[in-house]
């Protein structure tokens, strides 16, 4: 009989439990889910179009020495910057100087030369005015002194290239920038015109190189009215870190044919560079000012739900209920994407707690304002 009892206890107190559990449940599908809602509104905007790129340098150019010899100095190492003009290296001068020396000897010896015949051709002139000698010997002496004069001239110029050739000893850097690091050491013997001793890029201004489809250039001229595509100016760089470099640049090059490989068209903007941050090989993205939409309804980006390739957005409507609504979407601007149908100005999205609500459930919603979005991105 008390087993009964124990049995009869056990089981009221089971339903209690399971029936405080089911007002538990019920009270929790009644309660209402806060989220943060966004009205939409409507406005003309402006939409960017942006191409990744490279940044390249405006000159790269492997330094040669005009003439050949070994490395006896080195005023420069690799992956430093230098300036236009300045010293980089000398190579041995000393056959250079000597071939000078034997240069300056033989124009003498012409000269003087030279001379003699001048002055023989005077006297032999003043002797053929008195008839002393005949015509035809005047005119071997005239002759002789114009081979000789031939002669220092030619010896002159010799004296030139010896003269280059002991300056071109010294290696000057042909503009500003900055050395790679394939300089060549002390010692090295170098052929004139092969030899590359080191490479030096040019770094202000640099260029952006990048490239855009077909169908990107096609949108691109229509936004520009067709104009020349090196009439854009006010050109924008992000760089890799997500910073937006402070300084705008302008295209200066494009190709007149797509490439055979890519089947896109490869373009160049020049940005100015005075503190060297941009460094060639970097990668950058070039955002160029795109065309105005009209009446353009914008959501905020974390707003849009994927489910495939399917875009979705969850509105509250004025009784507080949730539904999903699909959107086509067009371009981004900051924090924003473009929706180009589905919604309509004055709808309400969920932009915080979407991992909560399901359509048809009953929300608390709390509108945040513009520059809330944009201070919580």
């Amino acid at each position: 009989m008390k087993k009964f009892r124990y049995f009869g206890v056990v089981a009221a107190f089971l339903a209690v439990m399971l029936a405080l559990a089911g007002c538990g449940k019920g009270q929790q599908q009644q309660g209402e889910v806060d989220v943060n809602t966004f009205k939409i509104a409507a406005s003309d905007t402006q939409i960017p179009e942006s191409f990744n790129g490279t940044v390249i340098a405006q000159n790269s150019v492997a330094v040669h020495a005009r003439v050949s010899g070994h490395v006896v100095e080195k005023y420069v190492k690799g992956g430093q910057y230098v300036t236009k003009g300045q010293p980089l290296y000398r190579l041995d001068s000393r056959q250079y100087e000597a071939d000078l020396a034997s240069a300056q000897a033989t124009a003498a010896r012409s000269n003087a030369a030279y001379q003699n015949a001048q002055r023989d051709l005077q006297r032999y002139e003043q002797l053929a005015s008195q008839d002393a000698i005949a015509r035809q010997t005047v005119d071997t002496q005239a002759s002789v002194a114009e081979q000789n004069k031939a002669a220092y001239e030619a010896n002159q110029a010799a004296i030139r290239i010896a003269q280059d050739n002991v300056e071109d000893t010294v290696v000057y850097a042909p503009y500003d920038g900055t050395l790679k690091m394939d300089d060549v050491d002390l010692g090295t013997y170098v052929t004139a015109g092969q030899t590359t001793l080191v490479t030096i890029d040019s770094t202000n201004p640099i260029f952006v190189q990048f490239s855009m489809s077909e169908s990107e250039y096609l949108d691109f001229m229509k936004n520009k009215d067709m104009k020349a595509l090196d009439a854009t100016k006010d050109l924008q760089l992000r760089l890799a870190d997500g910073t937006m470099y402070p300084f705008t640049g302008t295209l200066v090059q494009a190709a007149k044919t797509l490439d055979n490989g890519t089947g896109k068209l490869v373009l160049k903007a020049s940005f100015p560079n005075n503190d060297n941050l941009l460094l060639p090989n970097m990668y950058a993205t070039v955002i160029s000012p795109g065309d105005i939409i009209k009446d353009a309804i914008l959501v905020p980006t974390k707003a849009l739900v994927q489910v495939l390739d399917k875009s979705f957005v969850m509105v509250v409507g004025e009784n507080g209920m949730v539904e999903q609504v699909p959107v086509e979407t067009g371009g981004t601007q900051g924090v924003y994407t473009i929706v180009k149908s589905g919604l309509k100005p004055g709808m309400d999205v969920i932009v915080d707690g979407l991992t909560k609500v399901r359509t048809g459930m009953k929300v608390n919603a709390h509108a945040i304002t513009k520059e809330q979005i944009e201070v919580n991105k």
